[in-house]
């Protein structure tokens, strides 16, 4: 019985020792990384993780894309370039990843710019919460920073804390 069972355990190392897989370029998050979103005909061509200072031409050429854009621009984290037109006519879109890919890739949201909608997709906030959210910011005019929450009846330290890992106040942004 053992003897049947040898030729399989050593095909089987074979086959796996002799697996080589090379992660597509740009495939591979990495500290310090920015995410990229590119969009052609509709369709999500992938989520690029890439270092910073990365032009838009240096990124186009060496991820393979035959199209550039009209100008060279640095790219930014969470940025999303739509490509849109027939071939040699590409217009490109550049705007702001989706709520959903920006919390699924461990990026926060800017508490002042998030739709109540955009909220519900984080974790602990539910309708009802993500509405008196945005009921306070109109209030404030904006949120200073995220203690503000805390008027909020509800939401305590504890819970502030946890929306931390996934929104934030833009002390840039006046």
């Amino acid at each position: 019985m053992i003897l049947a069972v040898i030729p399989f355990f050593y095909f089987f190392y074979l086959a796996c020792s002799n697996f080589n897989y090379n992660l597509p370029k740009f495939s591979e998050q990495f500290a310090d990384s920015i995410s990229v979103e590119i969009v052609e005909n509709e369709k999500t061509q992938g989520i690029y993780f890439i270092s910073s200072g990365i032009s838009s031409y240096q990124f186009f050429q060496e991820a393979g894309f035959e199209t550039l854009p009209a100008e060279d621009f640095l790219l930014a984290d969470g940025m999303r370039i739509v490509f849109k037109g027939e071939e040699r006519e590409k217009e490109i879109i550049v705007s702001e990843m989706s709520a959903q890919h920006r919390i699924a890739l461990g990026m926060r949201l800017d508490i002042n710019k998030a739709s109540r909608e955009e909220l519900i997709y984080v974790r602990g906030i539910g309708e009802a919460t993500a509405k008196k959210i945005i009921e306070l910011r109109e209030r404030l005019g904006k949120f200073r920073d995220m203690e503000e929450l805390t008027q909020i009846k509800g939401i305590k330290d504890k819970r502030v804390a946890g929306f931390r890992r996934y929104l934030y106040v833009d002390e840039n942004d006046d």
